[in-house]
């Protein structure tokens, strides 16, 4: 490579070698972008704000964006130097949402390639180190995503926590107070779950869990931040952790054979990813035991990398295909 790259003002194509290409890996709460040379080195790896319009409303996002552009200022031959860009963000499938991301991009100035896509693209492509394979995603919410060689994409789950999300840390933390209910009515045996729940929450009887659970200003992730008690009580042997778990891998594993079947992954490589299977090792083992008993071919590996890294790959491969309708 060599040079600064310009841009036909009509296309905004890159009309020179560029020196980096951004993946931008955007959250509810942070954005992480990664710049990285064409031979794989990383130029520039920061984190931002929100990027969730939803959440954060547009003027916080723009603000992002203006901090996120100026940080690439700074790289060897500036925003220029740029080759493409890729953002990875829950919700781009929205036409409105895609729109007001890309206005907002060339608002700050970026002119050239741009590639929108999935969150569960860019995790794909940093866990695997590659387009191509399947990633299973459980943090706060849980997904499923794969794609062939060939290029079939499949997707299960993501829908969220009013209709779906199982096997996701949401769930767990559900299941971890309705279990605790549930003994205390006599509809199941006692838990150790009523305790650590009871000692979270900072609570001592049903009716605090009742208003934990139904105040307005209650949110997914605080009921999500209950999931490691499940953990804590199956290693401490409670049958209901237990069967917890049990339930969420299968719900998980349902996740990813659909998908395998859906583009024909049965043996493919799997990568688990997402805050919960990354930490909670028995529900990762477990969800992986039931994926064999369906698959026996079907491989499991860490993820290599997060979905920031999983962008910049992207750009990479964006920008061929720019150079290739040339």
């Amino acid at each position: 490579m060599g040079g600064m790259p310009s841009y036909d003002k009509a296309s905004g194509k890159s009309l020179s070698a560029p020196l980096y290409a951004a993946g931008w890996d955007g959250g509810g709460t942070k954005t992480t972008i990664e710049a990285r040379a064409e031979d794989g080195t990383v130029l520039m790896r920061e984190r931002f704000g929100s990027m969730n319009l939803n959440s954060a409303g547009e003027s916080s996002v723009e603000a992002t964006f203006r901090d996120a552009i100026a940080a690439m200022r700074t790289l060897p031959g500036g925003l220029e130097a740029c080759g493409a860009v890729c953002i990875g963000s829950a919700g781009v499938s929205n036409p409105e949402a895609r729109a007001t991301l890309e206005r907002l991009l060339r608002q700050c100035g970026y002119p050239g390639p741009l590639l929108l896509v999935g969150d569960h693209e860019t995790a794909l492509a940093g866990a695997l180190g590659s387009p191509v394979g399947m990633v299973l995603i459980a943090g706060t919410g849980s997904i499923c995503f794969g794609r062939s060689s060939a290029g079939e994409t499949a997707r299960a789950g993501g829908y969220g926590h009013k209709i779906d999300d199982e096997g996701s840390g949401y769930a767990l933390g559900r299941d971890a107070l309705a279990a605790v209910v549930r003994a205390a009515d006599g509809r199941a045996p006692r838990t150790l779950l009523t305790q650590l729940v009871f000692e979270k929450l900072g609570i001592t009887n049903l009716g605090g869990l009742v208003r934990f659970t139904y105040a307005p200003e209650t949110e997914k992730k605080q009921i999500a931040s209950l999931a490691p008690l499940i953990e804590q009580a199956r290693d401490a042997g409670d049958e209901a952790a237990q069967a917890i778990t049990v339930r969420a891998a299968g719900e998980l594993a349902q996740l990813a054979g659909a998908v395998a079947r859906t583009i024909g992954m049965e043996n493919a490589e799997l990568a688990m990813t997402g805050s919960l299977l990354l930490h909670d090792n028995g529900l990762r083992t477990e969800t992986q035991k039931s994926l064999r008993n369906q698959f026996p071919e079907m491989r499991f590996l860490a993820p290599r990398s997060d979905a920031a890294s999983g962008a910049a790959l992207l750009a990479w491969e964006h920008l061929q295909s720019v150079r290739h309708e040339r």
